[in-house]
């Protein structure tokens, strides 16, 4: 199973790696494909992150390798989300956690309730999935911007020709 995972690890590095084209360009399409990640797309991630950089002049193969090389991590980026948000808005309910459950007990819970305690949380998403967005894009930006420009042609020397994995079906 991890030979199976690194095996396709291997292949999106040399996919990246190979693309013919500008170090910003393919950065670009790399982070906005990645940032997709951070968003609930619904299934639709993968097809997202191929019409994203486009629109910022990256590259689409790039995006699309940037969207499935972490697209295992959408939960945690889910989670990344709320507490960021939580940090910069803090949701304040005015009754207790106990006094929900208790009116949850005895019994139904008034609509409007619900609907601002939802509204609230649906705040604290949408500014933490804007925060990190914006910060991990260009962390990542220059990041891969710096790796593409100075170092691939070593990279891809070791990722193609040092990298040996194992040919099993495990």
């Amino acid at each position: 199973m991890l030979n199976k995972q690194l095996r396709k690890l291997k292949y999106l590095c040399l996919r990246l790696l190979r693309i013919n084209d500008r170090a910003h360009s393919i950065a670009g399409g790399f982070s906005i494909g990645f940032l997709i990640n951070f968003v609930p797309s619904c299934g639709f991630g993968p097809f997202l992150s191929t019409i994203g950089p486009k629109l910022v002049k990256g590259n689409p193969v790039a995006g699309l390798i940037g969207c499935l090389a972490f697209i295992w991590a959408f939960p945690l980026f889910f989670y990344l989300n709320i507490i960021v948000g939580e940090s910069l808005i803090p949701i304040q309910f005015e009754n207790n956690i106990e006094i929900i459950i208790e009116e949850i007990e005895v019994g139904p819970v008034e609509p409007e309730e619900v609907l601002e305690a939802g509204l609230k949380i649906g705040k604290t998403f949408i500014v933490g999935m804007f925060v990190n967005m914006i910060i991990f894009g260009i962390i990542l930006y220059f990041f891969i911007y710096y790796i593409i420009k100075k170092y691939r042609r070593a990279l891809l020397r070791l990722v193609h020709k040092k990298w040996r994995l194992k040919k099993g079906y495990s």
